[in-house]
């Protein structure tokens, strides 16, 4: 038990010996590198304060400047704690196992807050596009689900190819399950293509009277 428990010990009296000695050593690196860091937590923060004033701004919603505040609102404080975090490592020279634990952290929180402000642009894009048009609603509800779908989806593959896993069986599984998805559901796809052209290119809108031969109609 004893010859056991004395080089636990002295192995974690070494590692922590290790920590103090890289302290010492580089503690001007790792002021710098915490003031650094808190500079870029405190422009993420105000970053997140002018987009939730902007949004706040612009009752609609549908304003362009409400699209990026709320992007920007989506900042995310575990992602502001990993930039901060990555910046004093590399700033301080850390120990590789402590680097190398921060950078995995960092590749993480950046690309799924990389989706996040992706999916607020894109659907606030989408939204803009269809203000006023109410019939639009389900359309939008199907759009918000798969572009949530597909973003996170694809930060998950470069989340792991990042970080050294080959992935090129998942995504071949993935486009092999989007095409057998496609087929079987291709009717809702066509419905929802045809929405977006509607959306899009914003042939009428409702209340417009229309013409097509004999036949007149106003759209509803």
């Amino acid at each position: 038990m004893n010859a056991e428990v004395l080089p636990m010990s002295a192995r974690i009296a070494q590692l922590w010996a290790d920590k103090v000695a890289w302290v010492t050593t580089n503690s001007a690196q790792i002021l710098l590198g915490v003031v650094i860091g808190a500079i870029i937590v405190a422009v993420l923060l105000g970053a997140k304060y002018i987009g939730e004033r902007l949004c706040a701004t612009d009752r609609s919603g549908h304003h362009w400047r409400t699209i990026v505040g709320r992007a920007l609102s989506r900042t995310r404080l575990w992602f502001m704690i990993a930039v901060a975090a990555e910046v004093v490592a590399r700033f301080s020279d850390a120990p590789d196992a402590l680097a190398q634990t921060v950078h995995f952290l960092f590749v993480i929180t950046a690309t799924l807050q990389a989706a996040i402000f992706a999916r607020e642009l894109i659907l606030g894009t989408v939204e803009h596009r269809a203000a006023g048009r109410e019939a639009l609603g389900s359309a939008l509800g199907i759009i918000r689900l798969l572009v949530t779908i597909a973003l996170f989806a694809v930060a998950v593959v470069l989340i792991l190819s990042n970080l050294g896993v080959n992935v090129t069986g998942l995504v071949a599984g993935l486009g092999i399950g989007g095409i057998a998805i496609g087929l079987a559901a291709q009717g809702i796809f066509r419905d929802l293509f045809a929405a977006l052209a509607i959306l899009f290119d914003g042939p009428f809108r409702v209340g417009d009277l229309i013409r097509f031969g004999e036949t007149t109609g106003r759209v509803e």
